[in-house]
């Protein structure tokens, strides 16, 4: 299927690895123009040398949870291009913690408020004004689903989880007439370098083996397996081409079945 986003221009952040590159190399593939972000330059730049494409490629090595990185990413990516058709919003979001909610400091919540969902807000304040101005674009924010089921390991960032999910839905709202087209994607458990740093704190903290915690996640999901990152990439392209124009404002599971009970 021809998805139409051959020389669309499309922003990915934390593209240089994880779900964020598989992102990015489906986006590639089909066709788009890229500008990738991450914060460390060296993976950006291997990332980058392993893309397949025949479109251009660059990239900013840019911290899109502080502001000054999120508006120079933008003005280069502008000044690049000229325009930018679509934005993923790709986070690692809050760092890992098992700190229960009355162990929470202000600076905790500040934290993570300031991180992924600043970084996600300020992102898409900075693409808009040029996105209505050409009367198209896609805005695709990668969220999680403890944004709807919540999880006393990922406290913190499931209320930003969840803060995000509304956000999807208002911006939707005021830019629809625009023809910008505002969602959210929410990843469960994906095979990424990421999760498997989580699987090994866990296995230590609880005196598990990794493949232990892995079997007994698995037996929780319908599909009886976890996700790849491919697939969550699949539904960004698919999002983000002509095929969804009339999709908005919506907050998809990519999650093999894991919501069906949860929600």
């Amino acid at each position: 299927m021809d998805l139409g986003l051959t020389e669309k221009v499309a922003l990915v952040t934390g593209a240089s690895a994880g779900i964020g590159y598989a992102i990015a190399q489906k986006l590639a593939a089909e066709g788009c123009q890229l500008i990738i972000c991450g914060r460390n330059s060296e993976r950006l730049e291997q990332a980058a040398r392993e893309l397949v494409s025949s479109q251009a490629i660059i990239t900013i090595c840019a911290d899109v949870q502080k502001a000054n990185d999120s508006q120079k990413l933008v003005q280069e990516a502008l000044k690049q291009f000229g325009q930018i058709d679509i934005l993923v919003n790709n986070s690692d979001g809050a760092k890992f913690s098992t700190a229960s909610l009355e162990n929470l400091s202000d600076e905790d919540w500040a934290t993570v408020f300031e991180g992924k969902l600043m970084g996600y807000i300020r992102m898409t304040n900075l693409v808009l004004p040029n996105m209505k101005n050409q009367k198209w674009g896609r805005i695709i924010n990668i969220i999680g689903t403890s944004g709807k089921e919540p999880s006393s390991r990922l406290v913190k960032s499931g209320v930003a989880n969840a803060a995000l999910i509304n956000f999807t839905k208002n911006v939707a709202t005021q830019v629809a007439k625009s023809n910008v087209l505002v969602t959210s994607i929410n990843p469960g458990i994906i095979d990424t370098p990421r999760h498997r740093e989580y699987l090994e704190v866990f296995a230590q903290q609880e005196g598990r083996t990794v493949d232990s915690i892995i079997e007994g996640t698995n037996n929780t999901i319908p599909l009886g397996r976890r996700g790849l990152s491919m697939e969550v990439a699949n539904l960004v392209a698919f999002l983000a081409s002509e095929c969804a124009s009339y999709i908005t404002g919506v907050t998809i599971p990519v999650d093999g079945g894991l919501s069906i009970s949860a929600f």
